[in-house]
């Protein structure tokens, strides 16, 4: 085969698989953006996450080997970006703020307010409390509206083991918050 025709089905098959790409990017945008604003909850983060999520997955996507499990592999990749940035952001955010002890917030008009408030603030607090691999599975169930079969996807654990990490984060949840 000579070095041109090589050349053109070299560039055919980039074309394909460039398109093949948009297309599922296309399909996956809002879920991944989803997921990584699930867990950064800002969506300026959750934007560049999603973004280095796409470019990560761009440069391996020739490696995937099954192209209809994109829509978990990019998933996955958003997810542990996501929990990258905030475990950067918690460590510098502790080291910044080490020095200025603790403030309390302004508390919103109203008792109600307020008590809804600070039961928020407190359960948003134990979930943050609660291990990596619970809180994962919570947040992807519950915020993300995910059903076991997909967190297990995102996560690449059975669906029975996100059932019971699941099971085990609301109970420990609801006797922290009972308490």
């Amino acid at each position: 085969m000579s070095a041109c025709v090589h050349a053109i089905l070299s560039t055919a098959a980039n074309v394909r698989e460039e398109a093949d790409f948009a297309a599922r990017l296309a399909e996956t945008q809002r879920r991944v953006f989803q997921i990584a604003l699930s867990v950064l909850r800002n969506p300026a983060d959750a934007e560049e996450v999603a973004q280095e999520a796409y470019l990560q997955a761009y440069r391996r996507f020739s490696s995937l080997r099954d192209p209809a499990r994109f829509r978990a592999w990019v998933g996955r990749i958003a997810f542990r970006l996501a929990l990258n940035r905030l475990r950067t952001h918690r460590r510098r955010m502790a080291r910044d703020t080490a020095w200025h002890g603790s403030q309390s917030d302004a508390l919103a008009d109203g008792a109600r307010d307020a008590h809804n408030r600070l039961y928020l603030e407190r359960l948003r607090a134990e979930i943050e409390r609660l291990p990596e691999k619970l809180r994962a599975v919570l947040l992807l169930s519950t915020v993300e509206d995910m059903d076991a079969a997909e967190v297990a996807a995102v996560l690449e654990i059975p669906a029975g083991t996100v059932r019971s990490r699941l099971h085990l984060a609301r109970k420990r949840l609801l006797e922290v918050m009972a308490s």
